[in-house]
C-alpha cells in the first residue's frame, strides 16, 4: 500500500493527482480516497490505515507474540487488530502469520514437553519466592483471575479467594479440584463456605473434565509464562500482562471479550507502551460471579 498510500495522502491532504494520470485514473482514485479520512493519518472508518506490510508484521507481533497479546488464535487476534487498524489483505495476513507461530510454537511445546513433562513439583521460583499459581474462571463471563503464591498452603489460598470476593462479591458456587489446599476445612470445605453461604463443589478424582474451563486457563496461563527469560524466574512479572491479554479477547463462545461482559464497557483503543508490562493495576470493581472454577497448578 506504500505507493497507493501517498497517493491518498496528497490527494486528502492537497487535492492533488499523481503526474501523468488521465481523467479514467482520475476517477477512481477519487472513488477509492472516499472511503478514508486524514487525520494526520488515514483513517478507515475510524480504523488507522496502516502504510506497509512491515508496518503491519510489527503490529502483528505486538498483538499477538508479545506477553500482552497472548499468542491467541487467528480469530481473536484478527477481531482485535481490525477493529483499530486496516490494510489491504488484512485477514489473509492474520491468518498466515499466526499459522506461521503456531508451526514455532509446535516446536516449542515439544521441546518442553519432553523436558518438563514428568517432572513433578512448583513452577520455577522466581526472584521475589514465588512458586505457584492460584487461577479462578468466572463460567459465564471468562473473566480470568490469578494470584502468584509462594506456597500453596490452604490459608495463603483461602486469602486470595477472600480477596476475590471483596473486591467482586460472594460466588454463588465454588468448583475446585480435591486439593488438599482446596478442600481443608480452614480454607473452602467449611468455615468459609458456610460463613459466606457459597454453594461447595469438588471434581472427581481423576477426572480433570469436570473442571475444564479453569483447566484450559491453567494451560494458557503456562504457555504464556514459559516465554518469559531462559531462567523463568521472573513469570510474575508478566502475569498480571497475561490476564490483561486473557481478559481483552473476545471468546468464541460468548462472542464478545469478558471485559464487555463482565465491566459492561469495551476497552479504549489505547496506545501499546511495551515498557510498562506487568505492572498493569487491577481494577476495582463489583460484580457477582455466576460460578468460580479455583484450580492450582504446578509444571
Amino acid at each position: 500500500m506504500d505507493k497507493r498510500w501517498d497517493e491518498l495522502f496528497d490527494l486528502l491532504s492537497h487535492g492533488t493527482f499523481p503526474a501523468g494520470y488521465d481523467k479514467s485514473q482520475k476517477l477512481n482514485l477519487r472513488r477509492y480516497a472516499s472511503k478514508f479520512t486524514l487525520k494526520g493519518e488515514l483513517y478507515v472508518r475510524g480504523r488507522r490505515a496502516i502504510k506497509s506490510k512491515e508496518d503491519a508484521r510489527k503490529l502483528f507481533t505486538e498483538f499477538h507474540s508479545s506477553p500482552i497479546g497472548g499468542h491467541t488464535g487467528i480469530l481473536k487476534t484478527r477481531t482485535a487488530m481490525s477493529s483499530r487498524f486496516y490494510w489491504l489483505g488484512m485477514s489473509v495476513d492474520i491468518n498466515n502469520w499466526v499459522g506461521n507461530v503456531f508451526e514455532l510454537l509446535l516446536c516449542f511445546y515439544f521441546l518442553s514437553f519432553i523436558n518438563n513433562c514428568f517432572l513433578k513439583g512448583p513452577l520455577p521460583k522466581t526472584v521475589d519466592g514465588f512458586q505457584y499459581i492460584l487461577t479462578a474462571t468466572d463460567y459465564f463471563s471468562k473473566w480470568v483471575e490469578a494470584f502468584p503464591l509462594k506456597t500453596k498452603t490452604a490459608a495463603e489460598v483461602g486469602r486470595h479467594i477472600c480477596s476475590i470476593i471483596y473486591r467482586h462479591g460472594c460466588p454463588k458456587r465454588i468448583l475446585s479440584d480435591q486439593g488438599k489446599e482446596f478442600v481443608n476445612e480452614v480454607c473452602l470445605n467449611t468455615s468459609l463456605c458456610n460463613m459466606l453461604a457459597i454453594e461447595r463443589s469438588v471434581t472427581a478424582a481423576y477426572h480433570p473434565q469436570t473442571n475444564g474451563l479453569d483447566v484450559k486457563t491453567s494451560h494458557n496461563i503456562k504457555a504464556l509464562i514459559k516465554l518469559v527469560n531462559d531462567k523463568q524466574n521472573n513469570w510474575d512479572v508478566f502475569l498480571e500482562a497475561t490476564l490483561f491479554s486473557l481478559r481483552s479477547k473476545v471468546q468464541t463462545t460468548t462472542k464478545h471479550s469478558p471485559f464487555l461482559m463482565m465491566l459492561l464497557f469495551t476497552l479504549l483503543n489505547i496506545t501499546i507502551d511495551y515498557t510498562i508490562i506487568g505492572y498493569f493495576g487491577q481494577s476495582s470493581v463489583k460484580f457477582i460471579f455466576s460460578t468460580i472454577t479455583c484450580t492450582m497448578f504446578v509444571q
